[in-house]
């Protein structure tokens, strides 16, 4: 009966250990990826709209190769460029809509601090020279709010700056009169914020556009609004309504 209570502390003690050991290696993979997202998008930032050329773009495709996923893509004279960080957790930590996920084991997540997220930037270019240059995050949302009231799947929150050397006929349609050189979105159901603005632009305007808040990665707290992520931006949105 002694050796069975030594035993089992020693064995609950071993799982203490390993839970503990599994949350740092987790906290540590996050900080990481708040580490490299800083750094991409300061890389990103570093190129210039109508300016930057195909040699810039590839020599930042090779800078990232070894941390990210990368993917280029030609289309006649346009072409795509586009790098992905990721951390994930493992899939039974993450939930399915199409199950019950309100479970434990999730819930659990949500209380100490582990998420899954996302950081990407990328860049447009036509005739070898830039045209468009983009930044995205994306964090993962506690899982009881992954629907909205009207039953909408969002499970993350995510905000992507895109500087633009010309708007489409639909981001004409949603400038506001009093700002014509930058404009916001929502991607669905009011979740996502897209915010685009063009070149000419002022530079601290710029700056703010992209003033992209990290701590959301990382921080014990989850966030839970675009207004987290890219604060300007979501300021800009609320203009809309």
């Amino acid at each position: 009966m002694k050796k069975a209570l030594i035993w089992s502390r020693r064995f609950l003690a071993l799982l203490l250990l390993l839970l503990g050991a599994a949350w740092m290696f987790a906290e540590a993979s996050q900080w990481l990826l708040r580490w490299q997202a800083e750094r991409l998008l300061a890389d990103v930032q570093s190129f210039k709209v109508n300016r930057s050329t195909t040699a810039e773009v590839q020599a930042f495709q090779r800078r990232w190769s070894r941390w990210a996923v990368t993917v280029s893509s030609c289309y006649g004279n346009t072409c795509y460029s586009n790098v992905f960080i990721k951390h994930l957790l493992p899939t039974m930590f993450r939930g399915d809509p199409n199950e019950e996920s309100e479970s434990w084991l999730l819930t659990t997540m949500d209380h100490i601090g582990l998420r899954s997220a996302v950081v990407g930037g990328g860049f447009i270019l036509e005739h070898g020279v830039v045209t468009q240059r983009w930044f995205s995050e994306e964090v993962s949302l506690p899982v009881r709010e992954w629907f909205t009231p009207g039953g909408a799947y969002s499970p993350t929150i995510v905000g992507t700056s895109i500087e633009d050397a010309r708007f489409n006929e639909t981001d004409e349609k949603r400038v506001h009169p009093s700002h014509p050189l930058r404009i916001a979105h929502d991607i669905k159901s009011g979740f996502g914020l897209v915010v685009k603005f063009k070149p000419e632009e002022t530079i601290s305007e710029q700056a703010a556009l992209m003033n992209f808040q990290f701590s959301c990665i990382t921080q014990l707290v989850p966030c839970r609004s675009e207004r987290d992520i890219l604060p300007e931006g979501w300021q800009l949105l609320q203009e809309k309504y």
